[in-house]
């Protein structure tokens, strides 16, 4: 009981402090957004604890109707966007990155470190991101994965198959 009266006040503060957050949305306390303008979070939608929300000053991070983060996610957004559908669960520790450092294409001259590669991130309704890929697995887009893969290779289709090895 008290611990729904903690949630509803943090809600409720978010809201104060210029996001836009329906009125059955849950916030763990323990999630940190550092900047709420730019914040939309739909019916029934749930940050769970430990997880960090990075925004820019222009960057925008929108959670569907009946969807939830699990325990320590992690959204780099910065001035970009990351929109999630409706009806999405993602798993424990995902994490979403809209801004990082890349490997130049037209200069050699440039270090990675000095470089950064910005996009969007979108995902779709009805979706489910499970909790580990690990090093050196890449899964394609509109895949499906069940079960573990081989570190090493590049997967896609659905069911996920071998595509072709990554070095």
């Amino acid at each position: 009981m008290l611990k729904g009266i903690f949630l509803w006040v943090r809600a409720h503060f978010l809201c104060f402090r210029s996001a836009c957050l329906a009125s059955t949305v849950r916030v763990n306390l323990t999630t940190r957004i550092n900047r709420l303008k730019g914040v939309c979070l739909g019916e029934h939608a749930r940050l769970y604890w430990g997880g960090d929300v990075l925004l820019g000053e222009r960057g925008f991070f929108r959670v569907g109707k009946r969807s939830h983060l699990a325990p320590y996610h992690y959204c780099l957004i910065a001035n970009n966007r990351l929109e999630i559908g409706d009806n999405v669960a993602i798993g424990p520790c995902c994490m979403f990155s809209c801004h990082g450092n890349g490997i130049p294409e037209a200069s050699i001259d440039v270090s990675f470190s000095d470089y950064y590669v910005d996009g969007d991130i979108s995902i779709g309704d009805n979706v489910l991101i499970g909790a580990v890929i690990k090093d050196n697995e890449v899964v394609g887009a509109g895949s499906m994965v069940k079960g573990q893969l081989e570190s090493g290779w590049l997967y896609a289709g659905i069911p996920a198959l071998k595509v072709k090895p990554l070095c």
